[in-house]
């Protein structure tokens, strides 16, 4: 039965993916931060886009058509994404009472008291800002949020015409990004939104053409290398060329293709243990990071004068010597991230499922054993 296809690679890689992205916003600038695959990881946002896209149709398309699951959809997506980032929200707000107890400033900017409404509403990155606002990765927490609805909604009334308007949605939103944005393929806080239409739609139809079979010559160990090497190359190579940017997406869609049926070597080796759980912690990676990152920039500040400086970007950055120290501060903050992550998911994700499963079926919880949403 197809929905009982757990796609356990693609599980493995998007746990690799968070904590790349987690590297990439990392402050301390030694030689894991100049890896040209670490600058340019902020890519792999539109590869979850992707991926999201693939494994939501395929979770729950048939059953949005025939329009017996569009509240519990509803309330499954909201139970999945809002609680640890109302969680991580309000661990930031913490921090700045703090800083305003301390120092009798704070909540301006991209931590004003507004913002802390528009985060609460998953609304912050809908243009409402000229900046990202509180913990800045959950821009694209916020525009998925609304794509789910989007999404919902073509399944539910369009019928055969659903590749049409994904089609007509993806051609508008790479419009956009390309004629209107001021950051292309770079949007966050303004037309991220156009951003997360164009990896999800696209990764929709890649989960329809997957499902048809339409792509089973792209399965084994030569599909598996060449995809892997192909999205390697595209994200050391192509950022900042901000034409070739645009190609992200289907890079990444050929890659879901080539491990979505767990067929090869590599594919099967994304199924060990240790990868799964990262898989499972990959949402938690994701929003964490940020906080880790500004707990451990004022540890710095308060025990260890000296050892943040800002740069010539402006940006505040730890710096300890020697780039290998700088090095050994980098793993000590992902094993932060990564347990932070696992606790998170532990006690505040498996909580929300159950929450939502409660409220759909009115009844004992159960919990799925790994989330339906890859992020």
């Amino acid at each position: 039965m197809a929905e009982a296809h757990r796609f356990r690679a693609l599980d493995g890689w998007r746990g690799i993916c968070a904590l790349l992205i987690a590297l990439h916003h990392f402050p301390a600038r030694g030689f894991i931060y100049h890896l040209p695959l670490v600058r340019n990881s902020w890519l792999l946002v539109d590869f979850f886009f992707v991926l999201s896209g693939f494994v939501i149709t395929h979770a729950y398309h048939d059953k949005l058509a025939r329009g017996g699951a569009v509240s519990s959809f509803a309330i499954r997506r909201f139970f999945r994404l809002w609680p640890l980032h109302v969680a991580v929200l309000a661990a930031f707000i913490a921090l700045e009472l703090y800083r305003y107890a301390a120092t009798g400033t704070g909540f301006t900017g991209e931590r004003s008291l507004f913002a802390i409404f528009t985060n609460l509403a998953l609304i912050q990155s809908l243009g409402l800002h000229n900046m990202l606002t509180w913990n800045t990765p959950s821009w694209a927490v916020s525009t998925e949020f609304w794509t789910y609805f989007v999404f919902a909604l073509i399944a539910f009334i369009a019928g055969r015409f659903r590749v049409w308007l994904s089609l007509i949605l993806i051609a508008a939103s790479v419009a956009i990004l390309a004629l209107h944005s001021r950051y292309g393929m770079r949007e966050t806080f303004d037309w991220g939104i156009a951003r997360c239409f164009y990896g999800f739609f696209l990764g929709s139809l890649t989960y329809t053409a997957w499902s048809r079979g339409w792509f089973t010559w792209l399965r084994g160990n030569a599909a598996e290398i060449a995809a892997f090497v192909l999205a390697l190359a595209y994200l050391i190579i192509v950022p900042g060329n901000r034409a070739l940017e645009y190609l992200a997406p289907p890079v990444f869609a050929l890659f879901v293709l080539a491990f979505a049926d767990d067929a090869g070597i590599a594919a099967r080796a994304m199924s060990a243990a240790a990868l799964q759980r990262l898989g499972q912690w990959s949402y938690a990676i994701y929003l964490v990071q940020m906080l880790v990152i500004a707990l451990m920039v004022s540890a710095f500040d308060s025990f260890a004068p000296g050892r943040t400086v800002i740069g010539a970007d402006g940006a505040k950055f730890i710096h300890l010597g020697p780039p290998f120290a700088d090095d050994v501060i980098t793993l000590i903050y992902l094993a932060c991230v990564a347990a932070l992550a696992a606790a998170a998911w532990r006690f505040i994700e498996i909580p929300g499922q159950r929450l939502a499963i409660q409220n759909i079926r009115k009844g004992p919880p159960s919990v799925p054993s790994a989330p339906d949403s890859i992020r």
